[in-house]
């Protein structure tokens, strides 16, 4: 038919386009997108997918460093098409070096590397025992150490690309761009590793970098972390954006991002985030030390009052039985940990920014389950970081209880914002922030896209794939309402960003919302 000839001639220009880009683009351009070509690994055509590992595979072979980290869960997937088509991706790299070659080797060590780290997520411990002792449990990844594997954290796995510079040539040029050798490498692993108290039992371990530095990674086991890597590389690219826009630049407006690494479908590394705190543990040691908080009596007391409620509204209830009980308190937090006053004001001007542009990029994404643990504050800063992204698209809409509010915005998030509340700098900078996103409209939504078709697990519980794509109804029905929400639409109205601004932030502080919160996500902190 007509319509089959011009998708075939249409295909046809595509592919000689792209193969005119691998001849011609330098390698590390690729490098910025590899998470997206990775996730088309089993597209349906034939020629497309031969195009895409022949893009990984020369990746590979020259940034071998940064491409492992990337592709280590993929190598491991479940799903039997993709596993296949990454060995073959990372075999064929392998083959470009010799075997005596320091690259032929870092293959093999990172393959071994990664299987210990799997063991350790899952690795129960002695059922007591708050420790692993890594010396006598895991003795041969001891034994591995030192590695010539760069340390997988942020700095190391972002790729910042390299101002253009006329005198420099080309080949040179790509090599230096990422010299592996001024990047920290993983040279060992300290004896003990921490078992965390939360249900999975996660572990914080320590890995020693050449530069002499510790750095701590939580190994985080039956957990998917593809959709928080996907968040990080998402959030880092609003970063970009956020430096070009001279409003946003000029306030220095930023998301704080840490190196996300998923080792397999259900487990994986996070760089630990030093320095910071949640906000429930923030807010319960203040309301302790004024005695309006005891760790026995009042969660208790709180849930009688929520249950006695099935005839009062829950609005009515929250305003005159529960919040009173809690008078905000989180601007102490600021006074107690930035006692010098240009200090206290940084700080709280930091607080305003990072909150402000994570609850707009909370809003867009969907993100929900933003509950006192998963909102963690930085003493050093004031800054605002936000974890754990499993709960995206507007999940939170499809909880027994549905999270009504876009963001957290409860009395003592305002309460940090100082005396304008959140009608202060917070207000602008969200408008600004919004601006940012819906002028990039394109360029988010095309890094979104690749959530669709990275089968990430819950969309794929239903029927276990083959591996192939498939489109899905429910990812379509996320990336409308995401399009829909750069686009201003707000119940059905368009509206410019002011509007949306002020009907996001009266969404997120009216009680209405709030009463109807699950009764843990703590509304009244």
């Amino acid at each position: 038919s007509a319509g089959n000839k011009e998708l075939k001639s249409t295909h046809m220009k595509i592919m000689s386009l792209m193969r005119g880009c691998l001849k011609d683009l330098p390698t590390y351009q690729w490098l910025t997108v590899l998470p997206q070509l990775v996730s088309r690994i089993c597209h349906q055509n034939g020629e497309t997918v031969q195009m895409v590992k022949n893009i990984i595979t020369s990746v590979l072979h020259q940034f071998p460093q940064q491409g492992l980290w990337i592709m280590a869960a993929v190598s491991k997937s479940t799903v039997p098409a993709r596993r296949e088509a990454a060995a073959e991706i990372i075999q064929g790299a392998r083959k470009g070096f010799n075997q005596s070659d320091r690259g032929h080797n870092l293959f093999i060590q990172f393959a071994s590397l990664t299987d210990h780290l799997i063991k350790l997520c899952f690795h129960g411990g002695q059922p007591r025992s708050k420790i692993i002792n890594i010396a006598t449990e895991f003795s041969a990844l001891k034994r591995m150490m030192p590695l010539d594997i760069i340390m997988p954290i942020q700095q190391s796995l972002t790729i910042s690309l390299p101002a253009f510079d006329m005198n420099n040539n080309e080949r040179q040029h790509s090599a230096s761009v990422f010299s592996v050798s001024d990047l920290p490498t993983i040279s060992g692993i300290a004896d003990e590793a921490e078992i965390l108290s939360s249900l999975q039992r996660p572990k914080k371990i320590i890995l020693l970098g050449n530069d002499g530095v510790e750095y701590p990674f939580l190994c985080k086991p039956k957990d998917d972390l593809r959709k928080d890597a996907r968040m990080m590389e998402f959030t880092a690219m609003i970063n970009r954006l956020l430096c070009k826009y001279p409003e946003s630049r000029r306030r220095k407006l930023y998301i704080r991002t840490f190196a996300v690494v998923p080792l397999t479908e259900d487990c994986g590394m996070v760089e630990w985030v030093p320095h910071t705190r949640g906000l429930r543990h923030i807010l319960q040691d203040i309301y302790i030390s004024c005695g309006r908080f005891d760790r026995q009596k009042t969660n208790p007391q709180i849930k009688r009052i929520y249950d006695q409620c099935a005839v009062k509204k829950e609005s009515e209830m929250l305003k005159t039985k529960i919040l009173p009980m809690f008078p905000p308190v989180f601007h102490k937090w600021f006074l107690t940990t930035f006692s010098e006053p240009a200090a206290w004001f940084r700080s709280r001007v930091a607080y305003a920014h990072t909150t402000a542009v994570w609850s707009m990029v909370g809003h867009i994404v969907g993100l929900g389950d933003r509950h006192g643990e998963n909102i963690l504050f930085d003493s050093t800063s004031g800054d605002c970081v936000h974890v754990d992204f499993s709960c995206l698209f507007d999940k939170g809409l499809q909880l027994e209880k549905p999270e009504l509010v876009p963001f957290r915005l409860t009395q003592n998030m305002i309460d940090g914002l100082g005396i304008t509340g959140y009608e202060g700098i917070f207000m602008r900078v969200c408008e600004i922030t919004l601006t940012v996103l819906r002028t990039h409209r394109e360029t988010l939504m095309s890094i979104l896209e690749t959530f669709i078709h990275d089968p990430l697990v819950e969309w794929t519980k239903s029927h276990k794939s083959s591996g192939v794509e498939v489109q899905n109804p429910h990812a379509q029905r996320a990336i409308s309402s995401i399009e829909a929400r750069l686009r201003g639409v707000v119940v059905g109205v368009p509206l410019p960003v002011e509007g949306q601004a002020r009907r996001l932030i009266a969404d997120a502080v009216s009680l209405e919302n709030l009463g109807k919160m699950y009764i843990w996500w703590m509304p009244w902190f």
